[in-house]
């Protein structure tokens, strides 16, 4: 089985977000259980450089090296990869996803020429960047297994129909078999949307968590801050009726084992981290701890009002409760979260600091993830694997891994709500339970602290099911 997995990014090369933790960590575990996989992706000018170099005068060039032994290769460009379009991913403030879109639609066709060289059983591509590149397949005539992974269907890459004239979109637009495909389903948008592109034509889809697989084959629901399929669902409902639509969790790297021993250890380095944490408050009190970016998906509805005040506010005005915030963003959300600069029982650090990151992860009683929506999530899962419950938005993948405290196996804290005001005021009903059982039962608290440090989500477990579910189906 030969499976070339085609990433905008890859860990530790490029990373901006999952797909980057994904692509560095999925195939490794792929090539352990006998997957023939080698990794495709783009050479920006901030990757930090691999080691060898080799010339292909029609793509401009690509450079190669190995992770954990699985083959990488990176194509190169001085045009779209590098100089003032070095990063991932490019902000258009004017036109929405259109620097990338000129950008990853070159590498679609970069990598099409490889893949007529690699012939390769299954192409696995993620997200709506890469979408071009099943067109650009189905338009040459090739039959090889197309599997697709949604990480985040919010963004879809929709771009004005006018925008794409002179680039690598506009064969895929003019194309009378692709170009149907590649409309935006909503027709008064005149927009192009690889992602739709990818979902009709790939063989299998797959999302990052079950839970989330479900979720994108619903219509959204901003009456109780349900995002759905953001106009996708449709397509996604079509997969899932033709049992071609998989949710599968992913892994996470631990950096201890789950043993009894080292429980023990962890509590301890919990108690001298929150001790330290604890500094930046005057009084000490029930530590809710914040790590993630500083945007809708995120802090929405911390910024939501209920009764005058935003939940923030609700939140800080409980007695005896501590927030430590560590977060980097939008400039409206970041805004937000300093407003609160002045609270002495609130510490915000508004920049990135991995170090920072994992001491408050490590120092809380409670990691706090209202997510408006969150397709699998990995912060909870580093929360976990240091003996914190994360209290949780019951979405996603949030929902697939943590487990209500009220459960025999219970892991941590969640919420949900049938309308806008319920789901906010449980956010904080649920916040007020989670401080009184550590306040008033510390053996029942401590009972969740264990099933959440013992609590594994394995790369090798999400492998196996990759192969079962995407793409030993798609093989003769």
């Amino acid at each position: 089985m030969k499976v070339l997995y085609i990433a905008t990014e890859c860990k530790p090369f490029s990373k901006a977000g999952g797909i980057g933790d994904v692509t560095g960590e999925l195939p490794p575990a792929l090539k352990s259980l006998g997957v023939d996989v080698e990794i495709l992706t783009p050479c920006y000018g901030t990757n930090k450089r691999p080691k060898e170099f080799a010339f292909i005068e029609e793509i401009e060039g690509i450079v190669t090296t190995e992770l954990q032994g699985v083959p990488v290769t990176f194509i190169k460009s001085s045009e779209y990869f590098e100089g003032k379009y070095a990063q991932i991913y490019i902000n258009s403030p004017d036109i929405p996803f259109l620097d990338d879109a000129v950008r990853f639609s070159f590498f679609a066709k970069a990598c099409l020429k490889y893949i007529e060289e690699k012939r390769p059983d299954i192409v696995h591509i993620n997200d709506w960047g890469l979408g071009y590149i099943f067109g650009m397949m189905h338009m040459a005539g090739m039959n090889t297994g197309k599997v697709l992974t949604i990480h985040n269907v919010v963004y879809q890459g929709n771009l004005p129909i006018e925008c794409i004239a002179g680039t690598e979109m506009e064969s895929l637009y003019t194309d009378p078999v692709v170009g149907p495909l590649f409309d935006d389903p909503r027709v008064e948008w005149q927009n192009v949307n690889p992602l739709r592109l990818g979902l009709e034509l790939c063989d299998r889809a797959h999302a990052v968590s079950p839970n989330y697989a479900k979720e994108i084959t619903q219509p959204e629901d901003q009456g109780r801050f349900f995002e759905g399929g953001k106009g996708l669902e449709a397509f996604a409902h079509r997969l899932h009726q033709e049992e071609r639509l998989a949710g599968i969790l992913n892994g996470c790297q631990y950096s201890m084992s789950a043993t009894e021993d080292n429980f023990l250890k962890m509590l301890h380095a919990k108690q001298e981290m929150k001790k330290s944490l604890s500094r930046e408050f005057p009084q000490d009190g029930f530590l809710l701890g914040f790590v993630g970016r500083a945007v809708e998906q995120k802090i929405r509805l911390l910024t939501e009002t209920l009764d005058g005040k935003s939940v923030l506010e609700h939140i800080l005005d409980m007695e005896g409760i501590n927030v430590a915030v560590l977060a980097t963003g939008t400039p409206e959300y970041e805004a937000f979260l300093k407003s609160f600069a002045g609270r002495s029982n609130y510490f915000a650090k508004i920049e990135f600091d991995s170090r920072k990151a994992n001491e408050i992860s490590l120092g809380s009683d409670l990691f706090l993830m209202p997510s408006l929506f969150e397709p699998c999530g990995i912060t909870q899962m580093i929360s976990m694997s240091n003996a914190t419950p994360p209290l949780v938005r019951w979405t996603g993948g949030l929902q697939d891994t943590v487990k209500p405290h009220t459960a025999s196996d219970g892991s941590g804290f969640g919420f949900d709500g049938n309308s806008q005001r319920e789901v906010l005021e449980n956010l904080l009903k649920t916040i007020q339970e989670a401080k009184t059982l550590y306040e008033q039962n510390k053996t029942a608290f401590m009972e969740l602290q264990h099933n959440a440090f013992q609590a594994r989500f394995l790369w090798e477990d999400s492998a196996k099911k990759y192969i079962e579910e995407l793409y030993e189906p798609l093989m003769p």
